[in-house]
């Protein structure tokens, strides 16, 4: 058990973000949470990083909201559809309408920024480059670089005491994160992944996010907790 020791772990409220929370929580790391409002359209999502930050007993969560004209241009910040009903082969053909510009580059610099502030030199985050829509910055050689940017970015990195990315999804897949996310004990009823939720919170079972959870449960054999617009989605 690593005492006293704290850890900054991106939490955006979805299944991948809680896994790696609770990993990081099995670590004995003292957990500082990070989400961000970044004018997404299902920030019901920041609802869910609360309830999940505490349920695992976070030290503490800081919700931080960024300019919107950051990211725009997003099907998830802007007015484009969202990509819907895709077969899984076809989401990482081409990088989907729902990129949202550098999001993870942003994330991780004030992820980084925060564990010097509070002497932290772990950040932890949800990425994870088997089941996904194509993103750039969710593949290894972009946590790779990122790993090397923190080694030279900040007084501590220069003094020796480097902060670590961990990604330990990375290489997973949705199903695999699941499952350790049930030995881990996690309720995933708490989490939420839709990016095109209607106006009751519900679940729209049609776009890339729900499309690899549901399978992800599926393939445990089991039902997805999270409530959808149609059971149909979510049969078994």
């Amino acid at each position: 058990m690593i005492l006293d020791r704290k850890a900054v772990v991106l939490l955006s409220g979805g299944l991948d973000s809680a896994t790696t929370l609770y990993l990081a929580v099995g670590e004995g790391f003292s957990i500082h949470a990070l989400s961000f409002r970044y004018g997404q359209q299902h920030a019901q999502e920041l609802e869910s990083a609360s309830l999940l930050a505490r349920a695992a007993g976070a030290a503490d969560h800081a919700i931080i909201s960024l300019d919107a004209r950051l990211f725009e241009g997003s099907a998830l910040t802007g007015s484009a559809a969202v990509p819907a009903n895709r077969n899984i082969d076809e989401m990482t053909d081409i990088i989907p309408p729902t990129y949202v510009p550098a999001r993870n580059t942003v994330f991780l610099a004030m992820a980084l920024s925060y564990a010097e502030v509070i002497g932290a030199r772990d950040i932890f985050i949800g990425v994870n480059a088997m089941d996904y829509s194509g993103y750039p910055d969710c593949r290894p050689e972009f946590v790779a670089a990122f790993q090397r940017l923190a080694e030279v970015a900040t007084k501590e990195a220069v003094e020796g005491r480097p902060a670590r990315i961990h990604a330990p999804l990375l290489n997973m897949t949705k199903a695999e994160i699941i499952q350790r996310g049930l030995e881990l004990g996690i309720d995933y009823s708490l989490t939420h992944s839709c990016y095109n939720p209607d106006a009751e919170g519900r679940s729209c079972g049609r776009c890339d996010a729900c499309i690899l959870r549901l399978r992800g449960f599926r393939e445990n054999g089991m039902k997805d907790p999270a409530d959808y617009q149609s059971e149909m989605n979510n049969e078994l």
